[in-house]
């Protein structure tokens, strides 16, 4: 399987870059309630 058998143009690339807004839209990152609630998150056993 190949995921990736594409290529961009400069003018794609260009116009990707664009589209980062340098914060996310989703989720304030500077939220103490936000912060807290990822702390509880388990990622793996210890």
């Amino acid at each position: 399987m190949i995921a990736f058998d594409f290529k961009l143009s400069d003018e794609d690339t260009v116009k990707i870059k664009t589209l980062d807004l340098g914060h996310s839209e989703i989720v304030d990152h500077d939220d103490p309630n936000f912060i807290r609630m990822l702390h509880y998150f388990k990622i793996h056993d210890q």
